[in-house]
């Protein structure tokens, strides 16, 4: 991995397909969040030095309004305040600093990282919720006149220390955050922005989307009357709630676009130039990815249309055979909405092996930071910043707020309890587990920089109006019937669990597809999973995928409405299905289950299931609940293609989708069968040749399998340790020679030796060609067909060339 040299900064920082780019060379970052402000000024250097022995090559920091203007005015950036010190430290040792300036930082900040005196200067500029509520969190509104002319000011202050030390002119800064989890506070309390600002905003903004004649239908007030238009706004009624939800919905994402772009704009006219600008993605919560779009469907138009960088913030704990899907689906579904060329990226990346604000007893396996950290590389990030590296202090504030611990933030003096370097000093368990990947990243070189994923013919199918539900006024039935049917059915929660699971265990690489906003790949296979409500346009775009040839996999419901509620049913017509019946277990003593029958009849036993939606047996049928003459799962012709549905919320049965994926013709072009799954599996392959191969035992025991490619076997039998994570070479160039194939990992390399750490019980086996490797008390040399077999024993083995 690259580190920072002021020698070789200079040019700009840019991105383009998929890639970051830093003097024009391509550059992969590892990256850890460090908060000089929870830190002695005097304990800098250490955790410097604790994040160069992890094997980071850039450290991020937010920087806290709250504490660098805590009067209005009066500005502090001295002591262990003194960002521009610690980011001259910072690149004193090599490291790039990525730097998140707010306004909003949250941080587990007291009042989310802004002074306090801002929402008291300003009270109009709280936002308004459903029924005239107030909010119960500190958020604002992001396109107040009052709040964005303190931002300005607040800008033109902390970019004086950030400007000079950007890349460009020589310093390690190589990106800046603008504000921190746009529109999230909303979200997590429906508390939307109903206050007058907003509201005129959005009158006008419905003038410009329809004509007068259709308002005037679509809604029982005119957005011209200002006190008719609040009232409808802030107490929607049935039936206009639902058109009410989905214009807010898309309005908001234009005013974080605009709250964005304004930003920008300020940092701009500071200096902050030929460095590009992230934008982090909320969403994550309880260790699952189910609200994570939700953030992709507010904040794309942002970073898109402001030609900015997207980030992931992901906090899913442990990646289990049964929650893994998470993690893979949050990154395909990131990527897909990077319409710019922008790169993968994950902001927020946690990091701790347990709670990072809190002393109970939960614990992760310490190699779930590495494990989620090689899942995202080989899905083709460009950088991940461990959220948090180091813990630190929650000191008291000069101006104390008088709220029972008068500190900077709320959880209490420590912060950061189980991060790889916690506020004592120490190191958790998965320290040195991140430090030994670190070293398998970096002697990759510069390999990672620009290699993308070995993907498999497979795509799913991402709507991004599914996710408009981040807000539902509690006094509509209509909007929350639509709501608890998208959430049941869309691109994460059951269908995850189910499907895209079983296409990882199966070991099919897949894609995501804006469909929504772009075509549906004529080359893939579609997968979908449906909710009863869904756009006229999308079904009409399904139809005709597969009327000319494409197949799509379907797991849900067939629609039956619009996102309004509206009757549309274009793709049941289009497969000649009648209106659909329904069975639920409603009843404390009801048992559906769901057969197999039709093509996959004895391919799986018997199913427990919560919900079928049903349809006249048929003889594509391959799902039926048991003792009825209906079917719940199908695959049907539809001109030149065919449509397979799975009806119900069927489990992950391996052995059923093993066989609906054979009838299917799916299946990964890397597989590694074994009895008892929980394996991932992937390729990275990088633009100038050669791949890396990543597997991951993600169970508590080990496994012995065999490694197949489109295939041919590359390993008879591999044996993965417990938890274990292993990136092997395969074709990869490197001094001069290649690597054919290796059981081994790459560590390290040099013009003329290359080091390798084994991962079969000490000994390893390798092919290399193009060089004669020399052999050596531990390194046994034989010549093969291929190049020189290379056998060799110990823990890091380091093979000298000839």
């Amino acid at each position: 991995m690259k580190h920072f040299s002021s020698s070789a900064a200079g040019s700009a920082v840019t991105f383009a397909d998929g890639c970051l780019f830093l003097n024009g060379e391509p550059a992969f970052l590892l990256s850890g969040e460090l908060h000089y402000f929870r830190q002695s000024r005097e304990n800098w250097q250490h955790l410097i030095d604790e994040a160069k022995a992890m094997g980071l090559n850039c450290v991020a920091s937010y920087v806290p309004w709250l504490l660098h203007e805590e009067k209005e005015g009066e500005y502090d950036f001295s002591g262990n305040l003194d960002l521009g010190a610690f980011i001259d430290l910072c690149g004193q040792n090599g490291l790039y600093v990525f730097i998140r300036p707010g306004p909003f930082i949250m941080a587990e900040m007291k009042n989310e990282g802004l002074p306090y005196w801002i929402a008291e200067k300003h009270p109009d500029a709280l936002p308004v919720g459903f029924g005239g509520a107030r909010p119960a969190t500190s958020t604002l509104d992001y396109l107040h006149p009052g709040y964005l002319a303190d931002c300005k000011k607040w800008y033109n202050r902390v970019m004086r220390e950030i400007a000079p030390r950007l890349y460009p002119n020589g310093g390690p800064i190589i990106g800046v955050q603008l504000d921190n989890e746009v529109g999230m506070l909303s979200w997590v309390t429906n508390t939307p922005l109903l206050n007058e600002n907003a509201l005129l905003r959005f009158g006008t903004w419905l003038k410009e989307q329809y004509p007068q004649e259709t308002l005037a239908a679509r809604y029982p007030f005119s957005p011209d009357d200002k006190e008719a238009l609040v009232k409808g706004c802030r107490f929607p009624e049935d039936p206009y709630s639902p058109a009410f939800h989905r214009d807010f919905g898309r309005f908001m994402r234009g005013y974080y676009a605009e709250y964005l772009r304004i930003l920008r704009g300020y940092a701009e006219e500071e200096g902050i130039q030929d460095v590009p600008f992230f934008v982090n993605v909320h969403g994550t919560g309880d260790t699952r990815l189910f609200d994570y779009p939700l953030g992709l469907s507010q904040l794309y138009e942002g970073w898109n249309g402001g030609d900015m960088i997207s980030g992931g913030d992901l906090y899913l704990g442990e990646p289990r055979e049964g929650t893994y899907q998470d993690l893979y689906l949050g990154n395909a579904l990131t990527a897909c909405m990077n319409k710019n060329g922008s790169p993968l990226t994950t902001i927020e990346f946690e990091c701790s092996d347990g709670p990072y604000c809190s002393l109970n007893d939960m614990r992760f396996h310490p190699a779930a930071i590495p494990h989620n950290t090689l899942m995202t590389v080989m899905q083709g990030a460009k950088m991940a910043n461990y959220y948090v590296f180091s813990g630190g202090e929650n000191t008291l504030l000069r101006r104390p707020p008088h709220d029972g611990d008068d500190r900077m933030a709320f959880t209490g003096q420590c912060h950061g309890y189980n991060a790889p370097v916690g506020p004592d000093g120490s190191h958790n368990d998965a320290f040195p587990l991140i430090a030994r990947m670190a070293k398998v990243l970096d002697g990759a070189g510069d390999f990672l920089a620009d290699a993308f994923p070995a993907a498999d013919p497979v795509a799913l199918g991402f709507v991004p109006d599914l996710f408009l539900t981040e807000l539902c006024c509690p006094s509509s039935g209509a909007e929350k019937a639509i709501q608890q049917n998208l959430k049941r059915w869309r691109c994460a929660g059951l269908p995850a669990d189910s499907l895209a699971r079983a296409l990882l265990d199966n070991q099919v690489i897949f894609t995501a597809a804006d469909i929504q906003n772009g075509p549906i790949p004529a080359d893939k296979v579609l997968v979908f999973f449906s909710p009863r409500y869904l756009p006229g346009a999308i079904q009409q775009k399904l139809v005709d995928f597969v009327k000319q040839g494409g197949t799509l996999l379907l797991y849900g419901e067939l629609p039956e409405y619009d996102l309004e509620g509206n009757p549309c049913a274009i793709l049941l017509d289009a497969l000649s299905l009648p209106k659909p019946q329904y069975r639920q277990n409603a009843q404390p003593r009801s048992f559906l289950t769901v057969s197999v029958c039709g093509a996959l009849a004895g391919s799986a036993a018997d199913n427990r299931a919560n919900f079928a939606q049903c349809f006249p047996q048929m003889p594509e049928g391959i799902l039926s609940p048991y003792g009825t003459e209906l079917c719940c799962g199908f695959i049907r012709p539809l001109g030149q293609g065919k449509v397979a549905a799975v009806t119900c919320d069927y489990p992950n049965d391996p052995a059923f989708y093993r066989q609906l994926f054979k009838e299917l013709g799916l299946k990964g072009a890397l597989q590694t069968p074994h009895p008892r799954r929980g394996i991932f599996a992937s390729r990275l392959q990088g633009k100038k040749g050669g791949e890396l191969l990543c597997l991951l035992n993600l169970d508590y025991t080990d496994k012995t399998l065999p490694v197949i490619l489109n295939g041919q076997k590359l390993f008879d039998s591999l044996t993965l340790e417990a938890k274990a994570g292993v990136l092997l070479p395969l074709n990869f160039p490197v001094a001069g020679a290649v690597i054919c194939l290796s059981d081994a990992e790459l560590v390290a390399s040099t013009a003329d030796s290359l080091t390798l750490r084994t991962t079969q019980q000490g000994r390893g086996r390798l092919v290399i060609a193009g060089r004669e490797p020399l052999p050596a008390e531990n390194v046994k040399v034989t010549a093969a067909k291929e190049g020189f077999l290379t056998e060799i024993s110990g823990g890091e083995v380091t093979i000298h060339l000839r």
